[in-house]
């Protein structure tokens, strides 16, 4: 299936299309419009919290790895560090995580007596995140894997939001809410012929809705995956990738 058309997409569906591309950043290099700033800090927003966790699994403590983070990221998004990005840098994920390793090296080499600028590069809200990250197993996991898992949630995170908010602008955000349970493979409460009657919907219709829902679904994850690749030929591979990640 060819990709869908941002300029040409109904209306309803073009709220996906404003995630800024990886790809817009690779290929300017180091041009200094705020395009490009906007398309990296559209990124780190929605991918900070496998690297705020990565922080925290290295061994820092909550306040440490928010200030590692939001000094990470304030350095990441000056113009001489995108000027750093190259092409081979390949899949953001890959690129934030040895970008963090780089600073994390390089911050130990600095005092770090004098406190950064709380500055708030990327607005992070850490009582929420200790919440996700205490409920990570403590010992069997190394950073690196953390990371990974913590990536594909996010990632997923970011797909479900971009279809939601989808539905919402076509009307259709009760129906959403509704069906998402199509989206994670459990099975709903409600019996089929009993939702379509809540729904006020013959149960054929019902069932065409979860189809297309799912259906979306599928097409909105190829463009999130997008999103973090410089090359659509990578698409297929980083989809393999977030399979094995998702099953462990």
């Amino acid at each position: 299936m060819a990709p869908e058309n941002p300029t040409t997409a109904p209306p309803h569906r073009r709220a996906v299309f404003a995630t800024t591309h990886w790809s817009v950043v690779l290929k300017a290099g180091g041009d200094s419009t705020s395009v490009v700033k906007q398309a990296l800090e559209t990124l780190c927003k929605t991918y900070w919290f496998p690297l705020y966790a990565y922080v925290r699994r290295c061994g820092h403590s909550p306040s440490d790895a928010e200030d590692l983070t939001q000094g990470f990221f304030e350095r990441l998004l000056r113009l001489e560090s995108i000027a750093d990005v190259k092409r081979e840098k390949g899949k953001f994920r890959s690129f934030l995580l040895a970008s963090m390793n780089h600073f994390l090296a390089d911050d130990r080499e600095r005092s770090m007596a004098k406190k950064r600028n709380a500055a708030r590069t990327v607005p992070l809200d850490i009582s929420t995140a200790e919440t996700r990250y205490s409920s990570e197993p403590s010992n069997d996991s190394s950073p690196d894997r953390l990371f990974e898992r913590q990536w594909a949630m996010a990632l997923l995170e970011s797909t479900l939001q971009n279809l939601r908010e989808e539905y919402e602008s076509a009307g259709k955000g009760k129906l959403f809410m509704d069906l998402r349970f199509a989206l994670s493979g459990d099975r709903n409460s409600i019996p089929y012929n009993q939702l379509a009657q809540n729904l006020q919907m013959s149960e054929e219709s019902l069932r065409v809705a979860v189809h297309r829902l799912r259906q979306r679904y599928r097409q909105v994850l190829r463009l999130t995956v997008g999103n973090t690749v410089a090359n659509p030929s990578e698409i297929p591979d980083e989809l393999d990738y977030l399979r094995r990640v998702i099953a462990g």
